[in-house]
């Protein structure tokens, strides 16, 4: 097996190698990861290392594991634009962007990176979002764009198929929060505030802000296909804010008619019922546009992706 490579992006460092590994991959406990590291299937730039050193941004952890067999994904990615300094992927659905969980190899991150070495995923998408990523192909490239994102300029805009009949046009300030109810520990809430601003995510302890503009690009049978702008990047935030508002994005296992329908399907125990209601095997949210300077140019990309199926068929 391929020794899995993770370059330490800028927001990542300063933590403990061994804290970093626990926090991140959860498919080993904190003993798992020391039994690891003591076992020398951790390297750091190449070299062996302890569990207390302090990672800097750049440097690269390699693991090699045991032969582990991981589920099969989608690996029908493609290149919609390529430049010495970055690429744009259009990602399918069924594919993991990063490393995580049970998924080591069979990652979004892990086929660029045998293809072009050093691949620094800037945009971040769930396994089951499909669209447009954007990718840094060296540190200085890389720098640069977690801070246009940082920033608020790089644009995306994504399209999804939600349940009910959506009003034109909504704007949706307020706040992300734990659930604290649910049925799935890592679902969030939204509770939508029309005087919320940008605290710079102060105030509340355990709650964000967030922002996000709806647009209803169509809908039929039940159903609004939506044009979704982001004014902030939160884990979730486009599936919880639609959820809460009464909207469930369709194919969503968590957000959708149903959170318990994630619990069987974690457990492989999906039933008939539950495949009926999600209608798609995937979430139906799609990232469809970037807007992005690049770090050696003045012109901005603007470039849109091919709509799924599910665009012309549901809506």
């Amino acid at each position: 097996m391929s020794p899995r490579l993770t370059i330490i992006a800028p927001h990542e460092e300063g933590n403990t190698l061994i804290g970093w590994l626990s926090g991140r991959f959860t498919y080993h406990d904190l003993p798992g990861w020391e039994t690891e590291i003591r076992d020398r299937r951790i390297l750091v730039d190449g070299r062996t290392a302890e569990g207390d050193l302090l990672l800097c941004r750049g440097m690269i952890v390699s693991y090699e594991p045991p032969a582990i067999p991981e589920p099969e994904v989608n690996r029908a990615y493609r290149i919609l634009l390529e430049d010495p300094d970055f690429l744009v992927v259009n990602k399918p659905p069924d594919l993991p962007a990063h490393p995580g969980g049970i998924y080591l190899n069979n990652t979004l991150q892990s086929m660029l990176a045998a293809r072009y070495g050093r691949v620094h995923l800037i945009s971040r998408l769930d396994r089951e979002t499909s669209g447009l990523m954007l990718a840094a192909l060296n540190p200085e490239s890389a720098d640069y764009f977690y801070r246009q994102q940082r920033e608020r300029r790089i644009r995306k805009e994504y399209l999804c198929l939600v349940h009910g009949d959506f009003p034109e046009y909504l704007d949706a300030p307020g706040w992300l929060m734990k659930s604290g109810t649910g049925a799935v520990r890592k679902k969030r809430t939204f509770v939508p505030d029309s005087a919320a601003e940008n605290p710079g995510d102060a105030g509340s302890p355990g709650r964000s802000y967030c922002r996000t503009e709806f647009f209803r690009e169509g809908g039929k049978g039940g159903f609004s296909l939506l044009r979704c702008r982001l004014h902030t990047g939160k884990t979730h935030q486009i599936r919880a804010s639609l959820c809460s508002l009464g909207f469930p994005v369709v194919g969503d296992k968590i957000y959708g008619l149903d959170e318990t329908i994630f619990l069987r399907f974690i457990k492989g125990a999906l039933n008939d019922r539950d495949l009926h209601r999600l209608i798609l095997p995937h979430q139906a949210l799609f990232s469809r546009r970037l807007v992005f300077t690049p770090r050696t140019s003045a012109e901005s990309v603007d470039i849109s992706a091919e709509h799924p199926f599910w665009v012309q068929e549901l809506s």
